[in-house]
């Protein structure tokens, strides 16, 4: 009798557990549907926000630009970028560009390459261009994607491995065309005082310039003499401006400059890193984005390692040499905390940042020796790319 009582109990407990279940689901059923709303904005950029393009080399479909505040070292969020994207910032600053590519399987299937937009204050995709599927996938250098100077184009250095430069048009948002006359040519350089035109660097040591039409389309094309030994003397393919005058290092330690001012490319003189003396014997140049300009006061920062030699053009930065760039004289050596590239801001309170692939330094580039001001660790797993909120009006 008394097993009996105790099922009793039981089913009646099990009863009332469901009707409760029941009811609780009925009441949940009646709440309204949550939905994400997103477009949080950011707060408003200053000259020190920085864009940190990380390639998440061991899992490369994961690339992203991740977003820090320079001033508090503070992340800001990021923008995923798919297959190895590349990024650059819009020269208003309201923008940011990404070329990518994306697989019908993730890493395999059909391909797909596009130019997005993306809004630079709420991180928010806001429409997308469909481009060949050309596009360079490879480290991250600031010269393989680029705005014209008027703004109104893109630029994409394509690989297949033959090289060609995709064009995208941003008013319309279309691809335009695709330039092939860069055959044998690397990197894109635009030009400050050519609104729809840029250079490259080509295989004999010369400089290709194209201009390009209203309709995206190629206008018209110069070939400088050339700047440089190939075989003797060749340089980084990174360069850095003061207007229409582009510095370009060697990896011997050689500077080269090329003024566009003019419809033919004058050349500079070529000068040293390295002092006369001979002291400096065995230093030279090493990284990816191995250069950086400060307009404001016409300084020069290139990242430096001993005991160069034939293949050490890409060893990390032991220190960072400053150059006045009108007298051609080292201002300042600072430890280089194993930089791979760098930036500067360009306003009043100019910053340099470095990273070694994924700890970014910042130091107060005011004084003519950087004075370091902190550090963001793990600002990326693999990044090759920092670069400062764009100077509005500068390319």
């Amino acid at each position: 009798m008394k097993a009996q009582c105790a099922t009793i109990r039981a089913r009646r407990a099990a009863w009332a557990l469901c009707a409760a279940l029941a009811a609780a689901g009925a009441a949940r059923a009646e709440l309204p549907v949550e939905r994400l709303q997103g477009g949080a904005r950011l707060p408003e950029a200053t000259p020190h926000r920085l864009y940190v393009m990380d390639a998440a080399f061991n899992h490369l479909v994961d690339s992203r630009v991740n977003l820090y505040d320079g001033d508090t070292l503070k992340f800001l969020g990021l923008v995923p970028t798919s297959f190895n994207g590349h990024m650059t910032v819009s020269a208003d600053g309201k923008d940011i560009f990404v070329m990518t590519t994306y697989y019908e399987r993730l890493n395999r299937g059909k391909r797909t390459d596009v130019v997005e937009v993306w809004d630079a204050q709420t991180l928010t995709p806001k429409y997308e261009i469909a481009i060949p599927g050309k596009r360079a996938q490879a480290l991250n250098y600031r010269n393989y994607f680029r705005q014209s100077a008027d703004g109104e184009l893109l630029f994409v250095q394509n690989a297949t491995p033959a090289t060609s430069v995709s064009v995208v048009d941003l008013k319309a948002r279309k691809f335009a065309d695709e330039i092939t006359a860069v055959a044998g040519c690397w990197s894109v350089i635009v030009l400050p005082s050519r609104p729809r035109s840029f250079a490259s660097i080509c295989g004999d040591g010369t400089l290709l310039t194209v201009d390009v039409g209203p309709d995206g389309k190629p206008a018209g094309q110069a070939r400088s003499q050339p700047m440089f030994d190939v075989e003797k003397d060749p340089i980084f393919i990174h360069t850095e401006n003061l207007g229409d005058t582009f510095y370009f290092v060697s990896f011997n330690g050689n500077v080269y400059s090329a003024d566009f001012s003019g419809r033919e490319v004058r050349f500079g003189e070529p000068w040293s890193l390295l002092d006369k003396s001979g002291k400096d014997q065995g230093w030279r140049p090493g990284g990816y984005n191995v250069l950086a300009v400060n307009r404001q006061h016409k300084r020069l920062y290139v990242g430096m390692h001993p005991n160069g030699a034939e293949g050490s053009h890409k060893t990390p930065a032991a220190e960072i040499w400053v150059y006045d760039l009108a007298t051609h004289k080292r201002l300042a050596r600072v430890p280089g905390r194993n930089a791979l590239s760098m930036s500067v801001s360009q306003d009043t309170q100019p910053r340099l940042y470095t990273i070694d692939g994924g700890n970014v330094n910042v130091y107060d580039a005011e004084p003519a020796a950087p004075v370091l001001k902190g550090t963001i660790q793990a600002a990326g797993e693999t990044a090759l790319q920092v670069e400062p909120q764009p100077a509005e009006g500068q390319p």
